[in-house]
C-alpha cells in the first residue's frame, strides 16, 4: 500500500467543476462549452479527471464533472483570475448548469491510501511512498490525520445534516456564490478502475465481490441526511470503456450506469469524519465486503498479485476552505440544497429572492 506526501508550506487545491447537460446528452451549445472549459482547464492544472455523472432522478439527466488538482493556491488563482478563464465564466448564460466547488486541503488535516504505486487523485500534486504504519484497522484514517488528536474529535459544530432541498427540474437562473460553511466538513473520494484486470482476476472479482460493491457504493451514495451524508456523486470514466464480464447487468438489475464502466470516482461529503466512520463501521454489507477483500487481496492471498486499481483521499475541510458557486442549475445541486441554513451562506445574482433569506440568522442557532 501506498500514501501521499505533499507540500507542508502551504495547502494544494482540489476544484470541482460540472456542467449539468439538462438533459441525457449536450446540446450544441453545452457541447461548445464544456469544449471551451476543458481547453482552458486541462493545460494548467497539475491533473484533471474528467468524468461523468448520472443523476439518480433519471429526468435530470447526466452531468459532466472534471475534478482539477492544483499544486498550491498561487497556481490556481493565477489561472482562476486570468483574462481567458474570468470571460468565460462571467459569460456563460443564467441556464448554464454550470458549478465549481474549490476546496483547499492541508497536509495536516488530509490522507491519501493506494494499493498501486500509480499516480491517481491528489497523488498528482505530491510524491507517492509505501505506507507501512496506522493501516488495515478501524479508525487508521483519523489516526493518520494529524490535526485530529484525543482533545479535537474534528466534529461539526452542527448537531445533524439540515433537511436538504430536494433536487427539481426547475432551473435556478443566474449566479449563487456558497461562500460559508459549517466547519469539518468531511471530504471522501473513492476510486475503483478494473481496465487492467486480466480474466482469472475479472472472474474471482465477479464470484466474489460484484454484488457486493455495488450494493454497498449504492447504500453509501443514497444514504442521505441521517447518516451524516451532505451530497454525494456516484460518476464514471466513458473513456475507460465496459467492464468485461461484470456479473449483473447494471441498468436491467436496477444499478446505476455507473457500475458498467472501468473507472469509477464517488465524491463523497459528509458532514464530519465520525459519520464516514460510523457508516463504514455499522453497515453490514462493508463490514463483509472489507473482511472479504483483505482475505483476497492480503499478501497471502488468491489475489495478492492482482491488477485492480483502488485509491482513497479523505480530508477534513475548514469551513473557510471552501467556496462554491451554482450558474443556472437545477435548484438543490450541490450545496444549493443547503442554503436556507444559516450554517450555509449565498450570494445570489439576478431576480431569484428566498423569504429564507431573511431567517438564515435564526436557522443557525437552530442547526448549529
Amino acid at each position: 500500500m501506498f500514501r501521499c506526501e505533499v507540500a507542508k508550506a502551504h495547502p494544494f487545491i482540489l476544484s470541482l467543476f460540472g456542467c449539468q447537460y439538462h438533459g441525457p446528452h449536450p446540446d450544441s451549445d453545452k457541447t461548445s462549452l464544456i469544449n471551451n472549459f476543458d481547453k482552458l482547464l486541462r493545460p494548467f492544472a497539475a491533473h484533471v479527471e474528467t468524468l461523468e455523472e448520472d443523476c439518480p432522478n433519471a429526468a435530470l439527466g447526466a452531468s459532466r464533472v472534471w475534478m482539477s488538482y492544483w499544486k498550491s493556491p498561487s497556481e490556481y488563482e493565477k489561472w482562476w483570475s486570468s483574462p481567458e478563464v474570468s470571460e468565460f465564466w462571467k459569460s456563460l448564460p443564467d441556464n448554464a448548469g454550470f458549478w465549481r466547488e474549490k476546496l483547499a486541503l492541508s497536509h495536516t488535516r488530509a490522507m491519501f491510501e493506494t494499493n498501486k504505486d500509480t499516480p491517481n487523485g491528489y497523488a498528482h500534486v505530491g510524491a507517492l511512498t509505501s505506507l507501512t504504519e496506522k493501516t488495515g484497522y478501524w479508525g487508521a484514517y483519523r489516526d493518520r490525520l494529524e490535526d485530529a488528536t484525543p482533545t479535537d474529535r474534528l466534529k461539526s459544530p452542527l448537531q445533524r445534516v439540515p433537511a436538504p432541498k430536494v433536487q427539481t427540474e426547475s432551473i435556478r437562473r443566474g449566479r449563487v456564490r456558497m461562500s460559508r460553511f459549517p466547519d469539518n466538513i468531511c471530504l471522501v473520494i473513492e476510486g475503483q478502475d478494473h481496465g487492467a484486470m486480466k480474466s482469472e482476476e475479472r472472474e474471482h472479482w465477479t464470484e466474489n465481490f460484484d454484488h457486493l460493491t455495488k450494493k454497498w457504493v449504492t447504500h453509501v451514495v443514497k444514504s442521505g441526511p441521517d447518516a451524516g451524508m451532505v451530497s454525494a456523486r456516484l460518476c464514471h470514466a466513458p473513456q475507460s470503456g465496459k467492464v468485461e464480464a461484470c456479473g449483473d447487468t447494471s441498468v436491467e438489475q436496477g444499478w446505476a450506469q455507473a457500475f458498467d464502466f472501468n473507472r469509477k470516482v464517488q465524491i463523497l461529503y459528509f458532514l464530519d469524519l465520525s459519520y464516514m466512520e460510523r457508516i463504514g463501521k455499522s453497515v453490514k454489507t462493508h463490514v463483509d465486503l472489507r473482511r472479504k477483500f483483505m482475505e483476497s487481496y492480503a499478501p497471502t492471498g488468491p489475489m495478492a498479485n492482482g491488477d485492480l486499481l483502488l485509491w482513497v483521499e479523505l480530508a477534513v475541510l475548514k469551513g473557510q476552505d471552501m467556496d462554491a458557486e451554482y450558474v443556472g442549475c437545477y435548484d438543490g445541486t450541490g450545496f444549493l440544497a443547503y442554503e436556507e441554513y444559516g450554517a450555509f451562506q449565498q450570494q445570489a445574482e439576478g431576480s431569484y429572492w428566498s423569504p429564507w433569506n431573511l431567517v438564515r440568522g435564526v436557522s443557525q442557532y437552530v442547526f448549529g
